[in-house]
């Protein structure tokens, strides 16, 4: 009975423990601190564009909590789309963050299957869609037939925004 209810007990503040981190260490880090400074290096910037003006931008940044002197690194996306939902013209801009534990992995995404794939077609009625998932965006590349598609989506506290998010496609 007793390690029954160890078992149970861990479980509990596991799941507490993730379920209070759903949105990115940086996006808290930054929420937390009274003052923040944010520094952004604009010489390393990706970007996205769409057809129709829209844009998302990825670059590194530093947050500094003012008082406490404490900084956090990590990659910043700033997303500007026109929305749907919004009515004609309707802008939506919105930034979020890419914790530096997960950069690595989304470099790894954009170098091997993104990249990589950028030329491959698929037959008649198949299609490939890679998926990256963060803490706060989904980035998804999809291949049918000679049609490229990026989208991506936001996360807020670990629910997909459907109504703001980017995609652009290609075909060949």
């Amino acid at each position: 009975m007793k390690k029954q209810l160890t078992i149970l007990f861990l479980l509990f503040v596991t799941s507490f423990t993730y379920s209070q981190k759903k949105n990115s260490e940086t996006r808290q880090f930054i929420e937390n601190a009274e003052i923040t400074q944010i520094n952004k290096d604009w010489n390393v910037k990706a970007e996205f564009k769409s057809g129709i003006g829209e844009i998302v931008s990825f670059f590194p940044v530093e947050a500094i909590d003012l008082k406490s002197d404490n900084k956090i690194k990590s990659l910043q996306m700033d997303m500007s789309v026109t929305s749907q939902f919004l009515g004609k013209g309707g802008n939506y801009f919105k930034s979020s963050w890419i914790d530096l534990s997960e950069v690595d992995e989304f470099i790894l995404f954009i170098e091997e299957y993104v990249i990589p794939n950028l030329k491959d077609k698929t037959e008649k009625n198949q299609s490939v869609t890679y998926i990256f998932n963060s803490r706060e965006i989904t980035f998804s590349f999809y291949i049918e037939k000679t049609s490229r598609r990026i989208s991506i989506y936001l996360k807020d506290n670990g629910v997909t925004d459907n109504e703001h998010y980017f995609w652009t496609d290609t075909s060949r």
